[in-house]
């Protein structure tokens, strides 16, 4: 078993026997990223499955980060995998730029002193 699929919950609407879809699917989705931090957190669920209308939510939980969610309403299971890891990417790396103290002015050190 990966450490992705380890790392994954499964809400409403998956069951054991997707865990190797899901894990091959998000983990390329996420691609390195997925194994960047042992202290990840994620529940994956979906709505109303092979319905139109299909919603697959993903959730991720980082230590010392706020909450990811990432939706998807792609009719195919696997494109709606790699939308919300694609998805939860973006959110992750938004919000670590954004500590970086090189993107947040308030947080970069000047000859004033540290701005944190």
């Amino acid at each position: 078993m990966s450490d992705l699929e380890t790392k994954v919950r499964f809400g409403g609407g998956f069951s054991e026997k997707d865990r190797p879809l899901v894990a091959d699917t998000l983990a390329q989705a996420l691609g390195r990223f997925s194994h960047s931090d042992t202290a990840w957190e994620m529940e994956l669920s979906v709505k109303d499955r092979e319905a139109p209308g299909q919603q697959v939510t993903l959730e991720a939980w980082v230590p010392g980060k706020t909450r990811l969610v990432a939706t998807s309403h792609e009719p195919e299971l696997r494109d709606a995998l790699n939308d919300v890891g694609a998805d939860i990417r973006r959110q992750f790396q938004k919000a670590r730029d954004l500590r970086d103290p090189k993107a947040n002015r308030e947080r970069r050190e000047t000859i004033r002193g540290n701005g944190a």
